[in-house]
């Protein structure tokens, strides 16, 4: 809580607090961070996407010199651009530990994920590719090389039908916070970052429609969309990091279906698989955990951030214009 309300304003942080405190019931850490950065978000008095527009400014690389002839190259983004950076540096150094396992020459590199994110890193910035990698040519980067991010960005209806200043609902990038409308539009123009975009609801927060830049199906969309990350309780692993699990094992006849599917990071993926643990889910997509001494969890989807409304006591009277047609989303 603290964290999160830092940034705002002294005259909402109390209405924030008492706001916090019903909000983290039945919420485990890691979950509560993202409903409470929505609320505040909402809280603030200035918009993100202005917020944003001045924060873009600080761009910047910088050196921080440290012991033992080592040093810090930090570089002050954009957080969906830094996001997709990291992304993309993470899919290539697991790919170099995967080709280990065919390469017996390969067994003595013994670099950590972190080492060679730090290598391939260095290889992009003064060679433009990859060094390590053993597809590469002279005639231009290998399979390596080819590796891009994947993001995945939450985004309020409104904010696509109306790309107007008026309309400041800020999208969500999963796993990392609340993104400003400019930027969210933006993605929608941009070829070089894949990214899935998921389009909810302006009051609810439910999933109206999905797309991607990716070859997929539409369960996996789907599914992407409405878990966003491991369902195993309490678990925070992104949803683009995990696989899918079928909920009633797929050789006990289990269907391929929304409704029998489910992500799960590798570890309680495994979990799931060779221990007592058993799963149920019910409708919705709500997940009904049973431990081995008997001791049910209950894990839901959690609502996105557009969810987070604030109505005001005395609502508008109803426009006379009104024909009572629904809204086309």
């Amino acid at each position: 809580m603290l964290d999160v309300g830092s940034p705002l304003p002294v005259e909402v942080r109390e209405q924030f607090d008492a706001l916090a405190v019903s909000t983290a019931e039945g919420l485990s850490p890691g979950r509560l961070r993202s409903r409470l950065a929505a609320l505040a978000e909402r809280l603030h008095p200035i918009t993100l996407t202005e917020r944003h527009r001045r924060g873009r400014d600080t761009r910047c690389v910088r050196i921080v010199t440290g012991p033992d002839g080592m040093s810090d190259l930090v570089a002050t983004l954009p957080t969906v651009l830094a996001v997709g950076i990291h992304d993309r540096l993470t899919l290539q150094a697991r790919a170099l530990i995967d080709a280990r396992l065919d390469d017996p020459q390969a067994v003595s590199d013994e670099r950590t994920t972190a080492q060679l994110r730090a290598d391939i890193l260095t290889d992009l910035l003064l060679t433009a590719a990859p060094e390590a990698d053993p597809t590469r040519t002279d005639d231009g980067p290998g399979a390596l090389g080819a590796i891009r991010a994947r993001v995945q960005v939450v985004v309020p209806a409104l904010t696509i039908l109306d790309p107007t200043a008026e309309n400041d609902d800020p999208a969500e990038l999963i796993g990392h916070g609340p993104l400003d409308a400019a930027t969210a539009r933006g993605l929608a123009e941009a070829t070089t970052l894949p990214w899935d975009r998921v389009i909810t609801h302006p009051i609810t927060g439910a999933v109206l429609h999905t797309d991607t830049y990716h070859r997929t199906t539409a369960i996996d969309r789907y599914l992407r969309a409405r878990d966003r990350r491991c369902r195993w309780p309490g678990c925070t692993v992104p949803a683009i990091r995990c696989e899918v699990d079928h909920t009633r094992e797929h050789a006990l006849g289990g269907p391929t279906h929304v409704a029998n599917l489910a992500h799960l990071c590798q570890r309680h993926h495994t979990q799931k698989q060779f221990t007592r643990w058993s799963v149920e889910q019910l409708p919705g997509g709500v997940l009904q955990w049973t431990s081995p001494t008997g001791r049910t969890y209950t894990d839901e989807p959690l609502p996105y951030s557009p969810a987070v409304r604030f109505l005001p006591d005395d609502p508008p009277p109803p426009d006379p214009d009104d024909d009572g047609t629904p809204p086309p989303f």
